[in-house]
């Protein structure tokens, strides 16, 4: 019986296979984005392309995400005034200096996880509120989806007296995260559970004690709350 033979695909097609099969996975960078029309003229890339195309997964497995790019860009105070802790800002309302990421403890979160407007910055409140504010608030009007503020493990998903429907996320180094007034929790939001910068948790709410639909989010080192807007400065 005569012996069979297969024909190995050109290589460009192979790589492309695997290029094709990477839009599979959410890598994070735009390498995968090469050039067919090089491969298929440029002879020398037939040669070393399956090895440059498995060095571009690699690559981009394990780069990180690019910083802010999932979270607002600008932060502005809500209209109306009357904000008693409202940080410096420009004549149209936006945060002066407002930098989108910080870097606390060598861990990088969002200093505005949602999009939303600043209805009570960090610090003393006058009026009903009355005591001193751990965080920030976010208005947003009507639920909005929640971003985790970085990397990190849920430590936290529950009510929470005064906070209703509150995450608390675990980083490193002693840094936490937590959101408050949620009126809901993603699926597979559970103590323990891990989770990427950029991911949906929730939605913001008025659960607790809020009169409004926004989010309560802190940054805490150690234990203490501090001002997401300057921390990491």
């Amino acid at each position: 019986m005569p012996r069979r033979t297969f024909r190995r695909a050109p290589l460009r097609f192979q790589v492309r296979a695997i290029l094709k099969s990477s839009r599979r996975i959410n890598f994070p960078c735009g390498l995968r984005r090469l050039s067919w029309g090089m491969v298929a003229l440029v002879p020398s890339l037939r040669i070393v392309a399956p090895a440059v195309a498995l060095a571009v997964l690699a690559g981009c497995a394990t780069a990180p995400r690019p910083a802010g790019g999932d979270f607002p860009q600008t932060l502005r105070l809500c209209p109306g005034g009357g904000i008693a802790n409202a940080p410096p800002a420009h004549g149209d309302g936006r945060v002066r200096d407002f930098d989108p990421m910080i870097v606390a403890r060598g861990v990088m979160l969002a200093r505005a996880p949602v999009e939303g407007c600043l209805s009570s910055g960090y610090g003393p409140r006058r009026g009903g509120a009355g005591a001193f504010h751990k965080g920030v608030d976010l208005y947003t009007g009507r639920p909005r989806p929640v971003l985790a503020a970085g990397d990190g493990i849920v430590a936290e998903a529950g009510k929470r007296r005064g906070f209703g429907d509150t995450i608390l996320i675990r980083h490193r180094n002693g840094v936490e995260t937590r959101y408050a007034h949620l009126s809901g929790f993603a699926p597979g939001m559970r103590r323990g559970a891990r989770v990427r910068a950029g991911d949906v948790i929730g939605r913001t709410g008025r659960t607790g004690n809020a009169t409004a639909v926004h989010l309560h989010y802190e940054v805490l080192i150690d234990g203490k709350a501090l001002n997401p807007l300057t921390v990491g400065r």
